[in-house]
């Protein structure tokens, strides 16, 4: 069981298991999706979810201090790094 997940910048769609972080996918895809700390740090890889949410892990305090931090207030931006998929048989779709 697989949730698929399209990169819309970069015109991807991968099937992913729940577990998998988007960094995760990104690096297996070739996608180009930038990256910075890999880590929550730095907002570098801010996306914004099109549709999905419901698939994927709640917001981390790392999160909510980053995007505070970058005045970012649109509650469809999220830090892929640390996004993980958490539900099968769905949809994402995200851009960055």
């Amino acid at each position: 069981m697989t949730t698929r997940v399209e990169i819309v910048n970069d015109f991807l769609a991968i099937n992913v298991k729940p577990g998998k972080t988007i960094q995760d996918i990104v690096e297996a895809s070739g996608s180009a999706l930038p990256f910075g700390c890999r880590d929550g740090e730095c907002g570098t890889c801010i996306v914004t979810i099109e549709s999905g949410m419901e698939f994927l892990s709640d917001v981390t305090e790392k999160e909510k201090v980053v995007m505070k931090t970058l005045n970012e207030s649109n509650p469809k931006a999220r830090l892929s790094c640390q996004m993980k998929i958490v539900q099968p048989n769905g949809l994402i779709r995200l851009k960055y």
